[in-house]
């Protein structure tokens, strides 16, 4: 297993014990989406293995499946994703409750079975920016981590559940 719960960035719910899913190296996507016939590799990749700009959607590890080259995959880019909300904001992304460092990522769209958007406001109930959590799991896959604060926790801080 990856390292501690407390080194990942995420939302109070996030994916249980499920590894990232990374097609062609780059669109994030649901195991279930797979044919299994499409598939001419895959690399599961663990703690030092895990490229720089997967580390904190990896606590559970990445898969990365490589699909033959005439499967084509329907995506969209966060910025897409972004624009298709309608959101003009500063805004974050997460996906399955894990934050996305690599804003170049795609989400495969026939994996996406929920979105939610979170809403941070200042002191004065300005809009301050935007969480943009895209869901590639089912409710049951999803755990609940008490005591979590939605996007301003800090790099090193230490939650004890």
């Amino acid at each position: 297993m990856a390292q501690s719960d407390t080194v990942y960035r995420h939302l109070p719910v996030t994916r249980e014990g499920v590894p990232l899913y990374i097609i062609n190296g780059h669109i994030i996507m649901n195991v279930n989406d797979i044919n299994p016939n499409d598939i001419t590799a895959i690399n599961i990749l663990e703690d030092s293995n895990i490229p720089a700009n997967f580390k904190n959607l990896s606590q559970y590890g990445v898969v990365t499946v490589t699909l033959k080259k005439t499967i084509k995959t329907q995506t969209k880019s966060l910025r897409e994703i972004k624009e298709w909300l309608d959101i003009k904001a500063d805004t974050k992304f997460a996906v399955d409750g894990f934050f996305i460092d690599d804003k170049n990522l795609m989400v495969a769209t026939p994996s996406i079975t929920e979105i939610n958007i979170l809403k941070n406001n200042d002191l004065s109930g300005h809009l301050k920016d935007v969480v943009i959590n895209i869901w590639t799991l089912n409710p049951a896959n999803r755990r609940y981590v008490p005591g979590k604060r939605l996007s301003t926790d800090k790099p090193g801080v230490i939650y004890i559940r």
